[in-house]
């Protein structure tokens, strides 16, 4: 079952097809508007529209898509988030006056598992939080399913590979400014999705968000740090001289 991407209402069917160059987009009997006009457009016009955060372009994405891979996105923002956070601290030994060891390969897979539990932490907090929110409420929507949210989560969370480009920038007073606009980007994209999957306004959807970010912060922190590094002798000896 397919879905309107102007309404999100279910439709049967997309287009028409009358011979192989010929076919007619089907409009909705709910809103009276085409059902998918991305059915004709290219991808990147629906990539472009998705940065633009049209809520159109997301229910493309997650209904009427055939886009499948979501384990392959999964696999690339956990080793992006890894490796980021694993370099930033990489930085902050080298400038601390130490050297990362023949260890620093252990330290990436211990990191790893570290963002890994703090992304699990976030997507189960926000999940059970929109499960208790549809039964204090008692408005579940019609619409709602949970590989949808699942899906959304790991669309919206694509915003954070901007994150790389701080690898490429130097670490200076601008870099903060522009962190803060990556994050409040992947927000933003993040709101987008949670709505669209859960046919809810962006304030309920912001409520349900934060709380799972707070929960993915609150695991990271809480797992202690025991990274593995050497004094840089050379520096070392230069401080005693």
């Amino acid at each position: 079952m397919y879905r309107c991407i102007s309404c999100g209402a279910q439709v049967q069917e997309l287009y028409r097809q009358y011979s192989p160059t010929v076919l007619k987009i089907v409009k909705c009997e709910e809103c009276g508007e085409f059902a998918d006009k991305y059915v004709e457009y290219d991808p990147v016009i629906v990539l472009v529209d998705m940065v633009l955060l049209d809520k159109a372009a997301y229910r493309h994405l997650l209904y009427n898509s055939n886009f499948k891979a979501y384990w392959k996105l999964v696999i690339i923002l956990l080793l992006s988030e890894s490796f980021i956070r694993w370099s930033n601290k990489r930085q902050q030994f080298e400038e601390s006056g130490q050297l990362m060891s023949f260890r620093s390969e252990r330290n990436f897979y211990f990191e790893l598992n570290h963002t890994g539990l703090s992304l699990l932490s976030f997507v189960t907090s926000v999940v059970l939080l929109t499960e208790l929110r549809w039964k204090i409420l008692r408005s579940r929507p019609a619409k709602y399913r949970r590989l949808d949210l699942l899906k959304a989560l790991v669309i919206g969370g694509c915003a954070k590979l901007l994150n790389l480009i701080s690898i490429i920038w130097k670490q200076d007073d601008e870099l903060e400014y522009q962190h803060l606009l990556i994050i409040g980007y992947s927000v933003l994209c993040l709101l987008t999705a949670y709505s669209v999957a859960c046919d809810s306004g962006r304030v309920g959807s912001l409520a349900g968000l934060i709380a799972g970010l707070l929960a993915q912060d609150y695991v990271y922190n809480s797992i202690p740090d025991n990274y593995s590094a050497t004094t840089n002798v050379t520096l070392g000896q230069s401080q005693g001289q």
